[in-house]
């Protein structure tokens, strides 16, 4: 791939290969990006990156050693939190002999030299916050005895970066009941999850945040309609189905990629990612990601586990922009 088209980000599958052997653990050549760090408890672990270029997804792969992590069979022992340009928030997690959850968190660091790096954070030691507190001058939880860590839930961290300096944050969020949600894609059968019925279609809108002196605005970029879609493109580049989780291209703002599902008898469900240029209304590419029931006649366990598990409850990818931060002049052919 020549550099004009080297792109500076990827999509990164929020799925982790776990790869305790060091045979079947990905080398320098498949996966490029590398890192390796140390818990608390005294247990190394290893993590790579895959680069692929769009519209294919980029994997993390972790090598968890046993008796260090738990068996794969027990717990989520690594997973991703977020991703922000060249950084991501990374959890580690094991259980005591007394059931005790013991959790670790790192920051992974795409650089620019030889070799990426896994920095842990410090322990949380403070209170869980109060939503019941209405007065600054009320007192806060006490602090947890002796510095005891707390655990954090991963689902209310908040991750932003900016140059070499960073931010976790703990989001705490009490909304109304009836809080609006602002969505780009628009379904007009009012169904959250399941196949279109017949008939019916959906709205995609486009906007960006437009900041001004000391003010703030969405501007509408786009409107399409999923039959304005279906007249641009035939079925077999675009079948009449549903698009989920958009993704705006990071490198050429006016492309969206979304992840189909084919909804149908198989309770593992096949996905594909789906390109398509916004301003002209046409698919640029539509790639098989998940092949299914057919996917499922493998020995990767962690593969028909991520078959299984998106089946019945799908999630986006994590964009990332490792690629930017890295000197990819003797890694681009990887990303063919």
């Amino acid at each position: 791939m020549s550099a004009a088209v080297s792109p500076s980000w990827m999509l990164l599958e929020p799925f982790v290969f776990r790869r305790d052997d060091d045979e079947s653990f990905p080398d320098e050549e498949d996966a490029p990006i590398r890192a390796t760090g140390t818990t608390s408890w005294g247990a190394q672990f290893r993590i790579a990156f895959s680069l692929a270029k769009l519209p294919h997804i980029s994997h993390l792969y972790a090598q968890l050693p046993v008796p260090g992590f738990l068996d794969r069979n027990v717990g989520t022992p690594l997973s991703i939190v977020a991703t922000h340009r060249h950084l991501a928030l990374v959890r580690v997690a094991t259980r005591t002999s007394e059931m005790v959850t013991v959790q670790n968190f790192f920051i992974f660091t795409a650089d620019e030299g030889p070799s990426s790096s896994l920095k842990a954070l410090p322990l949380c030691t403070e209170p869980e916050f109060d939503y019941t507190r209405h007065s600054v001058r009320v007192p806060r939880f006490r602090r947890l005895p002796d510095g005891t860590p707390r655990l954090l839930n991963v689902r209310n961290l908040g991750f932003w970066c900016r140059g070499k300096q960073f931010v976790v944050v703990e989001l705490t969020l009490f909304k109304p009941i009836n809080h609006d949600k602002f969505v780009n894609i628009t379904r007009h059968d009012g169904i959250p999850f399941e196949a279109l019925k017949p008939g019916t279609g959906f709205t995609i809108t486009c906007h960006t945040l437009v900041l001004g002196r000391g003010s703030m605005a969405w501007k509408e970029d786009y409107t399409v309609t999923s039959g304005e879609l279906w007249e641009a493109n035939t079925p077999e580049r675009l079948p009449r189905c549903i698009l989920m989780f958009p993704q705006v291209d990071i490198d050429r703002p006016h492309v969206v990629h979304f992840l189909y599902i084919e909804f149908g008898y198989y309770a593992c469900k096949k996905m594909w990612v789906v390109s398509i240029d916004m301003s002209t209304k046409t698919v640029e590419s539509f790639s098989l990601y998940i092949n299914g029931h057919e996917g499922l006649k493998t020995d990767d366990a962690d593969l028909i586990d991520l078959i299984e598990r998106k089946s019945v409850s799908p999630w986006p990818f994590l964009p990332c922009e490792f690629p930017k931060f890295l000197n990819l002049s003797r890694k681009r052919e990887h990303m063919e």
